[in-house]
Formats: structure tokens, C-alpha cells, sequence
């Protein structure tokens, strides 16, 4: 089973839970497996940070291609 299949499968059992107390338990459980995640932006170089701050100043200014231009250009 994939990632994406066991991830969906979880949530439908979840979903169908209704008692509170059971849910809390899963709750408390799951909140202990996940890591706090922080905001990308602090991972990323400042190289990378230069290019992402640089394409939204070209979207700013009007220069944009439509997604469809681009990823035909890579398919």
C-alpha cells in the first residue's frame, strides 16, 4: 500500500470514529509520531531565497507566462 493510500485509509477510519475520548486518544498518540514542521523559507539558501524574491518582482512587472507555455516547454 502506498504512502497516499495509507494516508487515506486512516482518515476514513478517523472519520468514521464518533466517540470523542477515542478520538482524543488518537489525537495524543499521532501528535507524538509527528515533528513540529517549521516555515521552508528558513531551509532554503540565500541563493534560493534571491530567485524566489526576484520571480515575484517579474510577476509584479507584468512579466508572466501562462502555466501551460511553461510546462510545454519541459514535456
Amino acid at each position: 500500500m502506498t504512502t497516499i493510500e495509507l494516508k487515506s485509509n486512516l482518515h476514513l477510519l478517523i472519520d468514521r470514529i464518533s466517540d470523542n475520548s477515542v478520538l482524543e486518544a488518537y489525537h495524543t498518540l499521532l501528535k507524538r509520531e509527528v515533528k513540529e514542521v517549521g516555515d521552508f523559507w528558513d531551509d532554503l539558501t540565500n541563493a534560493q531565497k534571491e530567485d524566489i524574491k526576484a520571480g515575484i518582482d517579474d510577476l509584479k512587472a507584468g512579466r508572466k507566462k501562462p502555466l501551460s507555455e511553461v510546462m510545454n516547454k519541459y514535456l
